[in-house]
């Protein structure tokens, strides 16, 4: 017996196709194309470093970008989910400026300033146990906020994706004054 012969019987003839790829007419373009295909994308990813390079640098951002949306303690969500939410008797709290609050906000908002959160937070002391929804013009100043009173001991603490122009998007009632 010829050394390493019994391995070579295990492992077959490697530079042919498999018998299971040679026997099956539908496998077989497979097969043949697999060690070909590879060295084709190995070529690829050495003749285009930047390009992967970026690839692989927007997938890192979006996993990273999804890591932090869940490790948050608040939720945003969107304006149907808010509605369900606030007709369980969720509490609603608008921060853009007074003058924006006039012209317009979430039925049974109250109106904290953004800019006077911090010094009147204990205006909402009642509502650390209950459900509360925040929102702004657009979103990302609700997101500041909802972190400001996480801090505070807030429990159910959630935004409005969008803020007050999704609200408008979806067409769902203001109350002005």
């Amino acid at each position: 017996m010829v050394p390493g012969a019994d391995f070579a019987v295990i492992l077959g003839d490697l530079s042919s196709p498999s018998k299971a790829c040679a026997s099956t007419v539908i496998l077989r373009p497979l097969c043949a194309t697999s060690t070909a295909s590879m060295l084709r994308v190995l070529e690829f990813v050495g003749h285009h470093p930047y390009l992967i390079a970026a690839a692989l640098l927007i997938i890192l951002l979006f996993i990273g970008d999804e890591v932090l949306r869940r490790l948050r303690k608040y939720r945003e969500l969107a304006p149907a989910e808010s509605v369900f939410l606030i007709n369980k008797g969720a509490a609603v709290l608008d921060i853009r400026p007074s003058k924006d609050f006039d012209d317009g906000h979430v039925i049974g908002a109250r109106n904290i300033p953004a800019a006077e959160l911090d010094s009147r937070v204990t205006e909402l002391d009642k509502f650390k146990e209950q459900p509360l929804i925040i929102y702004c013009d657009t979103g990302p100043t609700s997101q500041r906020a909802a972190g400001i009173l996480i801090k505070h001991g807030f429990k159910a603490v959630h935004t409005l994706k969008g803020g007050i122009r999704a609200w408008q998007n979806e067409h769902f009632p203001l109350e002005r004054g």
